[in-house]
């Protein structure tokens, strides 16, 4: 494998298939930290929508079979994917960061309580991180089989991606010793680095399967 390869097929996805509006998601994502009273994970859905664009545009153009034409190994434009899509995905999170810190500031300065969900800490990241492995798991596989429908399957990865926003209600209503979880104090903060973590070992994880389920199915199917 090519690494040198795989780079030029990312910046294929990233001038090809990312939709300008991408630019606009971060922004919203960004903007919604700032919302009282409102679950925090809806922000970040907005990368799926984006993603979602680019296999939209991937089946619209025929990128699979572009790609099969050019001197690259299959396998190298599925990591290519693989790596463009979880690209998104940790660049609206680490974008988010900054504006997540400033949120806390103000929000606690005017004494608000989010009543709608949890505080935007780690855990809500690590809560995201799962989510979007969720979504990858069903719509990275599913665009490299045959009969790929690319908004059935991005439904049902959005899906699974909102079925974690329940974990956010429960972390917010957790009694017995478990508050820290939901606490933005650098205390409660350096508590839950475990967490997220293990988190982010389990996006990669599931990324990786991901990869070889789709690399097998890209490997046999004519698409």
């Amino acid at each position: 494998m090519s690494f040198s390869n795989v780079k030029n097929l990312i910046r294929k996805d990233l001038g090809l298939l990312s939709h300008p509006t991408v630019f606009l998601f971060l922004f919203l994502a960004c903007g919604m930290l700032f919302i009282p009273e409102y679950p925090r994970p809806v922000g970040f859905f907005y990368a799926l929508i984006a993603i979602m664009n680019i296999f939209t545009l991937d089946v619209q153009g025929k990128d699979h079979e572009f790609s099969g034409l050019l001197p690259v190994q299959k396998r190298e434009s599925v990591l290519a994917r693989v790596l463009t899509v979880a690209l998104y995905e940790i660049a609206l999170l680490v974008i988010t960061v900054p504006f997540a810190v400033l949120s806390n500031m103000l929000i606690s300065k005017l004494g608000r309580v989010n009543h709608a969900g949890m505080n935007t800490n780690l855990i809500l990241y690590a809560i995201v991180l799962l989510g979007y492995a969720a979504y990858n798991i069903i719509v990275i596989p599913g665009a490299y089989h045959k009969q790929f429908k690319v908004y059935f399957k991005s439904f049902v990865g959005m899906l699974a991606f909102s079925s974690f926003i329940g974990f956010e209600i429960l972390v917010r209503n957790l009694k017995g010793g478990l508050e820290y979880l939901n606490g933005t104090s650098p205390a409660a903060l350096t508590r839950q680095i475990p967490f997220l973590l293990g988190a982010a070992a389990m996006f990669v994880i599931v990324n990786v399967i991901a990869y070889f389920i789709a690399s097998r199915r890209y490997e046999k199917a004519e698409i």
